[in-house]
């Protein structure tokens, strides 16, 4: 029975899970039902570990150490913290443009513009707008959520703008449901100067969820996928330990003849010194080195290779494994270096990267920070620009220039901003088309994989005016 009690189902261990908390609908219902009941008792928490069925833990410090997750969270890192940041307006015309260089918006709008541009620029005396960004999509990915907490010089104000803001550790802060319907945020830990006795209110926090949970909490991917993610830190284990701690033979002497015991060992001291020298002794002995072994008993060498993954048929169960943890971040697996791609280019997987996974991520975050940043101001929106992301090799971004010039889209100098290149005179006049026009040779989406898209990410979730 001993033996079967491996296989019998494991209950998993979970600590900090947001399973069987009570969601945020649900407890807005119970208060508002029975105001008795309070809602300080309601914490809602981040999922900070978790247990596979084999019994490998899988917590915030292994996945920080697992080389596959980090270099797919990397990936995506690198991607948003490089994006320069615009503060938009919408005019009444539906198009946008640039608040702070704009001529048609309004003083008040204009200084909020500035304000705001500044602190996602300048985060904090510590951290440049690279690293805090990057800093904060490491929380989002690993921890399934992060919260940035906005210090104003009158913290009781939620439409002052904030001077400064600080990633917070996810794994120190929970959600608590309060009776006004608004969320509060309590550190279990002192933090940028806050005190874990009083809780931070909803204004003082930007809450952003990766996998959103019944609008309260955020999924942490990498630990609710916890077999997945086991598994492949077990095969760098065991890659290790063969490495480290395996036998590493270069051959063994057999015989087909019956040798006594008392023989055996006299035979087996005379191999063993005979070996020793011919390897190992140029220390003391230069002559001997590299020289033959002369075998008797009927012995023969025959040499041994060492044990590898691949005799194991590990080395394709890894790539699996690498390939189905890519799925999860949404990377594609070539982007960090595992197997072949279905890609006919470079630009054709970037752009399938920069649309698929990174175009939702800039929404969710685009839109929270209005939200938080710029509440009773409903023209103006963040936009991170991703024009660069989706130019394409530069023939293409010629191609794409040229076209929008000769079907009367843009003006010359319009494209010319769009290759980065300055205004010349006399080219603000759009063109009027009068035949359709021929595509550059060589710059098919069948050569170049696609690009040339600059439309702008996520104003409202939509696609906009670059």
């Amino acid at each position: 029975m001993a033996l079967l009690e491996i296989f019998k189902r494991k209950t998993q261990s979970e600590s900090n899970s947001l399973f069987g908390q009570t969601a945020l609908g649900n407890t807005v219902i119970r208060n508002a039902n029975s105001p008795q009941s309070g809602a300080s008792s309601q914490l809602l928490y981040v999922t900070t570990s978790s247990q596979s069925e084999a019994g490998r833990v899988v917590d915030m410090s292994m996945l920080s150490r697992n080389s596959t997750v980090m270099s797919c969270i990397g990936v995506k890192a690198r991607a948003l913290s490089q994006l320069p940041i615009k503060i938009m307006v919408k005019q009444e015309n539906g198009t946008f443009e640039d608040a702070v260089l704009s001529d048609n918006v309004g003083a008040r709008d204009k200084a909020k513009a500035k304000s705001v541009l500044s602190l996602l620029q300048n985060p904090n005396n510590f951290q440049s707008q690279y690293e805090f960004w990057y800093q904060f999509c490491m929380w989002l990915d690993l921890a399934g959520e992060a919260f940035t907490v906005l210090w104003r010089q009158d913290q009781e104000s939620a439409t002052q703008t904030p001077i400064e803001m600080y990633i917070l550790d996810s794994t120190l802060i929970t959600v608590q449901i309060t009776e006004s319907r608004y969320p509060s945020y309590r550190l279990s830990t002192p933090s940028y100067g806050f005190s874990k006795e009083k809780p931070l209110a909803a204004h003082q926090v930007v809450h952003i969820k990766e996998s959103a949970w019944q609008g309260s909490a955020g999924f942490n991917k990498g630990i609710l996928a916890v077999e997945l993610v086991s598994l492949d830190q077990d095969i760098d284990l065991y890659a290790n330990f063969i490495m480290q701690n395996g036998a590493k033979p270069t051959g063994m002497f057999t015989t087909t003849m019956v040798i006594p015991d008392n023989k055996f060992k006299e035979i087996a001291a005379r191999l063993k010194e005979a070996w020793s020298s011919m390897t190992g002794s140029r220390s003391t002995d230069l002559s001997k080195a590299g020289q033959a072994m002369l075998l008797d008993n009927g012995m023969v060498y025959t040499p041994l290779q060492m044990l590898t993954l691949q005799d194991a048929d590990a080395a394709k169960l890894k790539e699996q494994t690498m390939k189905r943890i890519c799925g999860l971040f949404g990377v594609p697996p070539q982007m960090i270096s595992v197997g072949e791609g279905k890609f006919n280019n470079t630009q054709s997987m970037l752009d399938e990267f920069y649309k698929s996974t990174m175009y939702p991520l800039l929404v969710n975050i685009q839109q929270k920070l209005k939200q938080n940043l710029l509440k009773g101001y409903p023209n103006l929106c963040v936009e991170f620009q991703t024009a660069n992301f989706l130019k394409g090799a530069p023939l293409d971004q010629m191609n794409y220039a040229v076209a929008g010039i000769n079907a009367g889209i843009f003006t010359a100098n319009e494209a010319r901003e769009y290759l980065s290149m300055a205004h010349i005179d006399g080219a603000d006049t759009l063109k009027v088309e009068t035949s359709p026009s021929t595509p550059i040779a060589g710059s098919s989406p069948q050569d170049t994989g696609g690009g040339g898209n600059v439309s702008s990410i996520g104003r409202t979730g939509q696609a906009g005016k670059a």
